[in-house]
């Protein structure tokens, strides 16, 4: 029996996905160094895995669905692990707001048949939420706290807030493109 070759690109990004896993077990018992080692193998993947699967000739709606749905369970596990360490530095109801705003996007995109493909908005959202986890998670593991909680807690609720506006803007264009 022949296997099919090896997709690298999906490779990265399901790896990608299970060390959300890794890194919640890391927050609860704060090994942050673990957590910081694999919060810069997802975001290397991340950085990568598009690159690779275009020069590889591998790039595939699957693959990008796939891309999605490994940088949505690491952050979210990353934001919960953050939150339920110390939720004055990260509110629980970030991940809360992102599991609703990956859910209502999958979804739109599994009934419209697309590639999944975000608004800027939601792209931009994407990337911070990789931003809060690395920024918090990197001070933890290195006690460097050159950012002020205080300023982290603020700029996490406006994530929370540009989410939001970000899922009601697919909403309304998709009741736009109804009528």
């Amino acid at each position: 029996m022949r296997y099919p070759p090896l997709n690298i690109p999906n490779a990265l990004s399901v790896v990608r996905g299970l060390c959300g896993l890794f890194f919640l077990w890391a927050a609860f018992t704060e090994h942050w160094f673990a957590a910081f080692v694999v919060t810069v193998y997802a975001v290397v993947s991340d950085l990568i895995d598009g690159p690779i699967a275009r020069r590889l000739e591998q790039a595939t709606s699957l693959g990008t669905r796939i891309d999605h749905t490994a940088d949505f369970v690491f952050v979210f596990l990353g934001l919960v692990g953050l939150a339920l360490h110390d939720g004055s530095v990260v509110p629980v109801v970030l991940p809360l707001v992102q599991l609703c705003a990956f859910l209502e996007y999958a979804y739109t995109g599994a009934q419209t048949n697309t590639s999944l493909l975000p608004s800027h908005l939601g792209r931009y959202n994407g990337i911070l939420y990789f931003v809060v986890v690395t920024t918090v998670t990197t001070q933890y593991a290195f006690q460097l706290y050159w950012i002020p909680t205080e300023l982290i807690f603020g700029f996490c609720w406006l994530l929370v807030a540009s989410t939001i506006l970000s899922m009601a803007i697919r909403i309304a264009s998709r009741i736009r493109k109804k009528h």
